[in-house]
């Protein structure tokens, strides 16, 4: 295998965390080529992480998608976007951009509730989907007064 192109490899569609990978450190000034355990890496993340993915503009009769981290609702009247479930440990990052009504996103399986109300411009929630229980509110903020943001119900 000494000979092989990082390119020519089988590719992995799952890890563990004693799973090792290539890097290469010190690229400025002397390129060398080290292993490193999946743990270690996940480990060592800097504190900023950003989601390239295009953001979804969820409408009135949009259905909130599954295959991207952020959904931005645009309402021009009372909406009910669905959410379908997800994978576990899953992040969904739901923000009120306009909103003209409520808007109110029933997940397909929810923990601790069955629906989130958007009544405002700014009210965001942070969902995890926790398998079984489904989605999981892990943050719920909004503009104003402490206690603003959708509400659970």
């Amino acid at each position: 295998m000494a000979d092989k192109k990082v390119t020519a490899l089988t590719a992995a569609t799952a890890s563990d965390v004693a799973d090792l990978a290539h890097i290469i450190t010190d690229v400025a000034t002397g390129a060398t080529n080290k292993k490193i355990t999946v743990a270690n890496f996940l480990n060592k993340i800097p504190g900023f992480i950003g989601f390239s993915d295009t953001p979804q503009t969820v409408t009135n009769a949009t259905a909130i998608n599954i295959t991207g981290t952020l959904g931005l609702l645009v309402t021009t009247t009372a909406s009910a976007p669905a959410i379908a479930n997800g994978v576990q440990g899953q992040i969904k990052v739901l923000v009120a951009i306009t909103i003209s009504g409520t808007s109110t996103v029933t997940p397909a399986t929810m923990n601790d509730g069955t629906s989130l109300a958007f009544a405002a411009a700014a009210d965001a929630a942070i969902l995890m989907y926790i398998g079984a229980s489904g989605w999981a509110p892990i943050s719920i903020a909004g503009a104003g007064t402490p206690g603003a943001g959708p509400t659970i119900a």
